[in-house]
């Protein structure tokens, strides 16, 4: 019951309230947008062609392989030439040590040979940025007339010819 009577109680207070307030049509004297400039980045591609060096490397069978025939020539070789001779396993030795950096030299001579260097023209492309400004609105500045008194206020909106304006009543007891 006490808890009816509070809410009756209250009624004609927010009644009141609601009452003590209006809404009125205000003059609007002038109108000014307010923009900023907005710097924008706008990507694209910028293409361009430069001259490069290519180096195509064929594959080598190795060094190893020649290294070992050349040795086995060149022993064979020491071989047969000191075959009369006391010192015969020297002169074998020798030969198959020359053989063999013959034949390593020869392979790593023949490598770089292989080898094909050229040039030739490619397509570089990167992104670069344009700055552009533009316009951007960022609402208007509205001055209206309220009686003698000209006010300013900030709308998303342009207004038109008048603007609603909230007016609070309060007796100046």
């Amino acid at each position: 019951m006490k808890m009816t009577m509070i809410a009756l109680a209250l009624i004609p207070a927010a009644a009141l309230a609601d009452s003590r307030s209006t809404t009125i049509h205000a003059p609007v004297e002038s109108v000014q947008p307010l923009v900023e400039i907005v710097t924008e980045r706008i990507p694209y591609e910028s293409c361009r062609t430069e001259r490069v060096r290519v180096v195509e490397r064929r594959p080598s069978m190795g060094t190893t392989m020649p290294t070992l025939v050349g040795g086995l020539v060149g022993g064979t070789v020491g071989r047969v030439i000191g075959h009369n001779s006391s010192n015969r396993g020297l002169i074998t030795g020798v030969g198959a040590a020359v053989g063999a950096a013959v034949g390593h030299n020869s392979a790593t001579r023949d490598y770089r040979n292989h080898d094909r260097e050229y040039y030739d023209t490619e397509e570089v492309c990167s992104v670069k940025y344009e700055l552009r400004e533009r316009e951007r609105s960022n609402g208007y500045r509205v001055s209206y007339r309220f009686g003698d008194n000209i006010y300013t206020t900030h709308t998303r909106t342009e207004p038109g010819e008048t603007i609603p304006v909230r007016v609070r009543l309060e007796p100046m007891l």
